[in-house]
C-alpha cells in the first residue's frame, strides 16, 4: 500500500494527504484529506477536464462557485463541475477538515506535489505562482489539464505560457521535479 507525506503550501494554507490516486484507482479518481489553515485562500481556477467534490468533516469553508458565494459546514459536499470557476477559503480562526475527490485523476497528484515543491524551492507571489517566468511556464503549461487560473484570462495564458514553456525546455527547466513526490515507501 502507497504511503503519502504531507503536502503544505504557505501560500494557500493548504495540507493535503493522499489517499487514492491514479495510480490506485486505474485513472478514476484522486482523493486527498484537505486541511485549511484558518485565512486560506485558493484564488478563483477552473480544472477543465476534472469534476471536484469537497465534503467538509469539521470546520466551515467558504467557496465561491460560478461567482455565487457558498458556505459549507460538517457533513456537507460542494460540488464542482469541469470548467466552473471556483475559489476556497477559510476566513474562521479554526481548521478546516475534509475530503476533496477529482474525476478523473489526471495527474492530480503530481499537480498538487508540483504547487508544494514550487512554495518550497522558489520565490514565488502572494498566490504561488514562481516568480521565475520560464519556470511558471514549464509548470503550469504542463498541468493545464489539471487547472487553471482564471486570472489572467485563459487566452492570455494560452498565448504566453507555451513560448515560456518551450524556453524553460530548452534552458533545462523542469516542470515536475522527482523530489517533490509524496509517496513514501518509494
Amino acid at each position: 500500500m502507497t504511503t503519502f507525506r504531507v503536502l503544505s503550501n504557505p501560500f494557500t494554507g493548504e495540507h493535503i494527504v493522499f489517499t487514492d490516486t491514479a495510480e490506485t484507482t486505474g485513472g478514476e479518481f484522486a482523493r486527498f484529506d484537505w486541511r485549511s489553515s484558518p485565512g486560506g485562500i485558493i484564488s478563483e481556477h477552473i480544472h477543465p477536464l476534472q469534476d471536484e467534490r469537497f465534503t467538509i468533516l469539521s470546520g466551515q469553508a467558504r467557496f465561491t462557485v460560478n461567482g455565487k458565494p457558498l458556505v459549507a459546514e460538517a457533513g456537507q459536499t460542494v460540488v464542482v463541475p469541469a470548467g466552473v470557476p471556483h475559489s476556497e477559503g477559510n476566513p474562521g480562526s479554526v481548521e478546516v477538515r475534509g475530503t476533496v475527490e477529482l474525476r478523473p485523476a489526471l495527474q492530480t497528484r503530481q499537480f498538487h506535489e508540483a504547487l508544494a515543491g514550487l512554495a518550497a524551492d522558489f520565490t514565488c507571489t502572494a498566490r504561488g505562482a514562481p516568480r521565475n517566468p520560464l519556470q511558471l511556464g514549464a509548470t503550469f503549461w504542463h498541468f493545464r489539464h489539471e487547472s487553471r487560473p482564471t486570472s489572467p484570462p485563459l487566452w492570455v495564458q494560452d498565448i504566453l505560457l507555451p513560448p515560456l514553456w518551450l524556453l524553460a525546455k530548452i534552458a533545462g527547466k523542469h516542470a515536475y521535479y522527482d523530489h517533490w513526490d509524496s509517496r513514501t515507501d518509494g
